[in-house]
């Protein structure tokens, strides 16, 4: 007799947030990329260390298309596409728009795909998440949240000079680092205005990220309460 070692239909395969170790990298990757951006202000190797904090993203990226074979190819290429894109700006060509362009989109792609991964997961939570798993999905979404509006800020600076302002930089037009602050000054409702939208494309934008923040947080806080007494820890046997 021989054994058939291919899963059943009826399997289900794991979840994106079944090994908390993984979720857990992917969480301290985006803060040390989200926050650690000032080191690339110094460009040349310094900007290659930096996009060296994005193998926690892509390897969360790998760990997910390699248990989900439904997503291992929309996740593969947008890997690749983040890591091309980082490529050609740090090691070609630095001064390059078209390179600088290509990073900014590859990074808000690849974020972008793990947000409404991450968003769907949340939505439709699977039967063995407890709580602390939710909490760190939801985590990892409201920072990937302020990374692909920061790139599209920055792409947007980049095809409009001039519109966003930010009194502290004399460059026009304004560096992605200004405009990744700016998304999460706005993102966290803080409100500095030191980065202020300038052009109605940008302020539509700044105000769609807004929105989009409150109720990612809303939709967390429900999905939380729903769960608080449902929930199983998967080692509690």
């Amino acid at each position: 007799m021989t054994s058939d070692a291919r899963p059943r239909s009826t399997d289900r395969p794991p979840h994106p947030l079944a090994r908390r170790s993984v979720v857990w990298l992917l969480l301290g990757s985006l803060v040390l990329v989200q926050f650690g951006y000032p080191i690339a202000e110094a460009g040349g190797a310094w900007t290659g260390i930096y996009l060296l904090l994005y193998s926690g993203i892509i390897a969360f990226s790998v760990h997910t298309a390699y248990t989900r074979p439904r997503l291992y190819w929309p996740l593969a290429a947008l890997a690749v596409t983040m890591v091309a894109g980082g490529i050609w700006f740090v090691v070609l060509a630095e001064d390059s728009t078209a390179a600088l362009v290509a990073m900014l989109a590859g990074v808000g792609l690849l974020q972008l795909g793990l947000l409404v991964l991450l968003v769907h997961t949340l939505l439709n939570p699977p039967l063995r998440a407890n709580g602390v798993d939710l909490l760190l999905a939801g985590l990892c979404g409201f920072l990937l949240i302020g990374g692909v509006f920061g790139a599209a800020a920055a792409l947007l600076e980049i095809a409009a000079p001039g519109s966003f302002s930010d009194p502290t930089v004399a460059v026009n037009p304004l560096p992605w680092q200004s405009l990744l602050y700016g998304s999460f000054v706005t993102l966290g409702a803080i409100g500095f205005g030191d980065v202020v939208a300038v052009s109605s494309w940008a302020r539509s934008m700044f105000s769609f990220e807004g929105v989009v923040g409150v109720m990612f947080v809303a939709v967390v806080i429900s999905q939380l309460v729903s769960v608080a007494g449902s929930a199983k820890d998967p080692d509690d046997g």
